[in-house]
């Protein structure tokens, strides 16, 4: 559920919530946005196998309100849920699917109220998208549809 939260997070600002460029860098953003972890909040924490060998300095956190400020408060409520250090204290699925984020304004539509993708007419036209030296975009419109510039 914890990467059902980093995904959630991800589509609410455009962009990810925990940029890092490797597992340590992915853990320092984790801690900058979440804040460190206390004992409370994660009972059990200090006896992980990994706990001791790197330490950071410890930080508060953002509320996630001022993360992804343009999502509704049933969002944030749900990422919060989401997003909670200790597994036993996070969300499940089930309590998820449950959450008013599900209830509220727009509503999930049906996956026949869904719009259709346009596809390509042929594979054809796949290879020479593939295969073409594209200067720019009209160059991928015109190999596209086949036309001149």
């Amino acid at each position: 559920m914890w990467a059902v939260g980093c995904i959630f997070g991800e589509l609410l600002n455009n962009s990810p919530l925990f940029p890092g460029e490797n597992d340590i860098d992915q853990l320092y953003c984790v801690l900058q946005i979440l804040g460190t972890p206390t004992e409370q909040q994660w009972p059990g924490m200090r006896q992980l196998p990994d706990f001791n060998k790197i330490t950071f300095q410890k930080t508060r956190g953002v509320p996630l309100e001022h993360v992804v400020p343009d999502a509704s408060p049933e969002a944030v409520r749900l990422l919060k849920r989401l997003l909670v250090y200790n597994s036993d204290e996070r969300v499940s699925a089930a309590e998820a699917l449950l959450d008013p984020y599900f209830f509220v304004e727009p509503l999930p539509a049906h996956h026949s109220e869904l719009p259709i993708p346009v596809r390509r007419a042929t594979a054809a036209a796949d290879e020479a998208l593939l295969s073409a030296n594209l200067d720019d975009e009209c160059d991928l419109v015109t190999a596209a549809f086949g036309g001149d510039k």
